[in-house]
């Protein structure tokens, strides 16, 4: 068994509760950020001294309790792992066991005993804040004079380093929980640990050699403690730390007379108050610890840990929302031509001359944002593939590229599509062209089986939360085609393209022209004219580009006034 050993300082005793007063403590639990929940706890007061009842505490933090006879047993579950905290009356040490590491067993060694009365045990009110704390690495303290227990439940205590806690070594794992090492030889401090909490800091001097006599003076007015030890080996320039904020200063070694050694500690005691003070030597490792603890105000705690949560989450939330990748989608491809014009023109071939001119572009113009193309060649994929591909890469934009046709043959310009139920017979017939592509894929009838109206409005659905900017893309592209190639300007429509069902962002399919049209076919064919269209296409991204990170920037300013 891994045996891991926490000693929470002071002698242990025990003391008689009979005939002692009661009264409630008031147990402030904090979830979230905000105060979910104020119960009381059952308490009692012995000779200046607050006892909890410990069956009464864990039902106030939501921990389920037994107790069978002089035993206590308190279960935790977290995130799925549940530990069981085991506590026995006259017995000064807690166990804790982890389910699903039952050979793992942490040790806290209390300064005061539990004592049984009434069906429960009793231990004094800090005692059982700091075994609670420690056990469930959260920030459970209790403050005498406000005669309440702060519980902050929502995340592990900031800056814990809980897990190395009294870590026993190799050697002594299998020594059991009350064997201390026999150290001989000259005291050599070897490394010095500064570990800062919530509430305070721990200072630890790691040492070889036999213990040695050891003075400490705690902090006065102007934060100047020392440790001196009797006898006592170290190199000064190891043992020196300096720190730029936080509650220490500096830390020096100084070398005195007759083999002793000095430990000067400054702290800064501008910015906190000293509640208490300790010195210990922890035989286990044969470290000596410093633990001061700070009069910690609740409340700047609370508002410390949510800044910098905040600040987590806007600076999580920028770089989701950057735009720093969009999809470029060339409609077709391989065994599918798509439309074909009466010359001969295919619409997979024009619309791939488009995507790559167009992706040359935005390299060129905007080299912080990342192209992806769902094929860069005459390569068919199927249409579900491509909004994965568009998922996967993070895409901030869709852009689907297409040329109409029609049996009409005078019908001709540009329009821009997003997803959504038609309105009219046109939308319908360029939807049902455009989706004609699935009859490529093996399969294809069991793959998009339940293809419907009513499908394809779920799908609708599902894109509405990127309705409103797939609409002002749309817009801004196609007067951007506009402007440069003067085509028939035909609107922007919905309808339901199965293309546009799986992209999780806001998505466009252009229509670039009608190759049914001999004059559209002609302008189609040429490369300039495609190189236009690529150019009007990316004068409107521009534009949406603009608004995407403007609407971005308010939104993140919002959040910030909110908070």
């Amino acid at each position: 068994m891994l045996l891991l050993t926490v000693i929470l300082p002071g002698k242990a005793h025990a003391v008689s509760l009979e005939n002692a007063p009661s009264e409630k403590i008031t147990l402030h639990a904090v979830l979230d950020f905000k105060v979910r929940y104020t119960i009381g706890v059952n308490a009692l007061r012995k000779n200046g001294a607050v006892y909890v009842d410990l069956r009464s505490m864990s039902r106030a933090l939501r921990l389920h309790n037994t107790i069978d006879g002089k035993r206590l047993s308190v279960t935790w579950s977290d995130n799925g792992k549940k530990t069981v905290c085991l506590l026995s009356a006259g017995s000064n040490f807690a166990s804790v066991r982890e389910e699903s590491a039952a050979d793992v067993e942490r040790v806290f060694h209390m300064r005061s005993v539990p004592v049984l009365m009434d069906r429960s045990l009793w231990l004094r009110a800090e005692d059982a804040a700091r075994l609670y704390s420690l056990w469930m690495n959260r920030q459970i303290s209790y403050n005498g004079k406000k005669g309440r227990i702060d519980a902050f439940l929502w995340s592990p205590r900031p800056g814990s380093v809980h897990r190395t806690v009294g870590i026993v070594d190799a050697e002594d794992r299998t020594t059991g929980p009350g064997f201390v090492p026999r150290y001989t030889g000259p005291t050599t401090l070897t490394g010095l640990n500064v570990t800062e909490l919530a509430n305070g800091v721990v200072i630890k001097l790691k040492a070889t050699g036999s213990k040695t006599p050891a003075s400490y003076i705690r902090p006065d007015s102007k934060g100047h403690a020392t440790l001196t030890f009797q006898r006592a080996r170290g190199t000064p320039a190891e043992l020196l730390r300096k720190f730029k904020g936080g509650y220490v200063k500096d830390i020096r070694a100084i070398p005195l007379g007759k083999g002793a050694m000095q430990i000067d500690i400054a702290f800064n005691t501008e910015f906190f108050n000293v509640k208490s003070s300790d010195f210990t030597w922890e035989p286990k490792t044969n470290t000596y610890k410093i633990t001061v603890m700070s009069d910690v105000d609740v409340k700047s705690v609370y508002r410390a840990e949510k800044e910098k949560r905040i600040a987590q989450d806007l600076s999580r939330d920028a770089r989701k929302w950057r735009f720093d990748t969009i999809v470029l989608d060339a409609g077709h491809g391989g065994k599918d031509p798509g439309a074909v014009g009466r010359a001969g023109t295919r619409e997979k071939d024009v619309v791939l001359n488009i995507a790559l001119y167009l992706g040359e572009i935005i390299r060129k113009e905007w080299p912080d944002v990342k192209v992806v193309y769902t094929r860069g060649n005459d390569k068919f994929i199927p249409l579900k593939q491509r909004g994965k591909i568009a998922n996967k890469n993070d895409g901030k934009l869709f852009v689907s590229i297409h040329c109409n046709a029609a049996r009409n043959r005078s019908a001709r310009g540009a329009e821009v599509y997003i997803l959504g139920p038609h309105k009219n017979q046109d939308a319908l017939r360029v939807a049902m062209l455009e989706n004609e592509a699935i009859k490529q894929e093996e399969d294809y009838k069991k793959r998009y089986e339940g293809f419907s109206e009513e499908h394809m409005i779920m799908s609708s659905l599902a894109q509405n939360a990127f309705t409103l900017q797939s609409k002002e893309a749309a817009r801004y592209v196609l007067e951007g085609m506009m402007k440069k190639t003067r085509m028939n300007d035909r609107g922007v429509r919905q309808a339901g393209f199965m293309v546009l069902w799986t992209p999780s962002m806001p998505s466009v399919l252009v229509e670039a022209g009608y190759l049914s049209n001999r004059e559209e076919e002609k302008m189609l064919r040429r490369l300039s004219f495609q190189r236009k269209i690529a150019v009007g296409i990316f004068d409107g991204l521009k534009l949406y580009r603009a608004s995407y990170e403007k609407q971005r920037l308010a939104s993140d300013m919002e959040t910030k006034a909110k908070g």
